[in-house]
């Protein structure tokens, strides 16, 4: 029945609009005469196609076709919603793991964790979100190990810092990959960093340049901030070490020692000028020294040479001599004489001539010095009589001879 109306509807509105037309035809006759023969055409044709559409039933109010294409496109839009928007999430999600990942391998380990955390409620079976969960599980634990070492460093407690980054370290010990490299790094760094904190310590109570130089060979590897301070720091130490040490050498003209501790020195600071200046100021005393201790040796061999004369040609002094005839006509001769030679002299023997008072000679004699030896600047006298000699008037001493020690005699001619 439904059909039925629908065609008896169609034929009535075909009617209608085929008397509608007629009329229009009538009544605009003069004037369509009046249009251009292309534009009557275009016209024509217009007329003509609304025609046939207005023959036709639109499709829309028909329901065997409405529905069924209705349906249809729901479907087909909800799975192209349904698409797009899983599309998006899964693009939303691999971003985050993306981003997560790129955070972990910086270091924001927390931040990592958040973004993982948000894929995975929109993708919780999702196995390499799982996998993510594992790596920042261990990398947070890593974290807490190296945060409570840094208490213990804060309190200077080393060895129980150093025992939780051994804990950090065996956690992750058979694990591979940039994230556990990056675990690992952060291990050796807070490693390094307490070396550098004990080598720091130490360096206060180190004195000398091997102990000093010692500590410097352990943090030389070292490459963090903090460890080449303290490397600097190690070897300004050295040089002045060097320095003191040296000049303490110096003054005491060892010269050899003195350039040795400068050159440990610069050995292990190259770069120090003041170690480098004081190096050629050592150089030049020692040059100058040398010199002069050549001279002055020079001056001692001849002051040996004339001392060692001196006490074989002119080692007595006579003081005083004086002669005294007594009643009986016999001549005392006496005098006095002085050991000045640089050595003790012994059996000094006093020879003499005796003369009238016109200088005639009378006679020759000798006579020796008591004390028999006489020290450095000590004096001795001596003493003689002459019997029987009453013209006797003066005397001269023609030769004096004496002994050094362990020596020949000798005498001042």
């Amino acid at each position: 029945m439904s059909c039925k109306k629908s065609e008896n509807t169609n034929e009535n509105t075909i009617k209608v609009y085929n008397i509608r037309q007629a009329l229009k035809e009538n009544i605009r006759e003069d004037q369509l005469n009046a249009l251009a023969l292309e534009k009557s055409t275009d016209n024509r044709a217009k007329n003509s196609t609304k025609a046939k559409i207005h023959h036709r039933v639109p499709f829309y109010k028909n329901k065997n076709i409405t529905l069924p294409l209705l349906s249809a496109v729901l479907a087909l839009s909800f799975t192209c919603a349904s698409y797009f928007y899983e599309t998006h999430i899964s693009k939303y999600v691999e971003k985050n793991r993306i981003a997560a990942e790129n955070m972990a391998l910086q270091g924001n380990i927390s931040g990592a964790c958040s973004l993982v955390d948000r894929a995975s409620n929109l993708r919780p079976n999702n196995k390499t979100l799982k996998a993510d969960k594992i790596f920042l599980q261990d990398g947070k634990t890593v974290d807490l190990h190296i945060n409570i070492a840094d208490n213990y460093i804060k309190d200077k407690n080393y060895n129980m810092a150093s025992n939780e980054l051994d804990e950090a370290a065996n956690l992750i010990s058979d694990k591979a990959g940039n994230f556990y490299s990056l675990l690992n790094k952060n291990i050796e760094n807070k490693r390094m960093d307490i070396t550098v904190l004990q080598i720091k310590n130490e360096m206060n109570n180190k004195s000398s340049i091997e102990d000093l130089a010692e500590l410097l060979n352990k943090i030389s590897n070292y490459n963090v901030k903090e460890a080449g301070e303290t490397a600097l720091e190690l070897r300004k130490r050295i040089s002045t070490v060097a320095y003191n040490t040296a000049n303490e050498y110096l003054k005491k003209n060892d010269f050899t020692s003195a350039l040795q501790t400068i050159n440990k020195g610069i050995v292990y600071n190259p770069g120090d000028k003041k170690l480098i200046k004081f190096k050629q100021v050592v150089i030049s005393e020692k040059n100058s020294f040398e010199t002069a201790e050549k001279t002055r040796i020079q001056n001692a061999i001849a002051s040996a040479a004339l001392e060692d004369k001196n006490n074989k040609t002119n080692a007595v002094q006579v003081i005083s001599s004086s002669t005294d005839i007594d009643k009986y006509g016999d001549l005392t001769i006496n005098g006095t004489v002085k050991n000045i030679a640089t050595k003790p002299v012994s059996s000094i023997q006093i020879y003499y001539t005796i003369y009238d008072c016109n200088n005639v000679e009378l006679g020759n004699d000798s006579t020796y010095v008591y004390p028999n030896q006489l020290s450095v600047n000590e004096t001795g006298k001596f003493e003689n009589t002459e019997y029987k000699m009453p013209k006797g008037h003066h005397f001269k001493i023609t030769k004096i001879t004496w002994s050094l020690p362990q020596e020949d005699n000798h005498e001042d001619k």
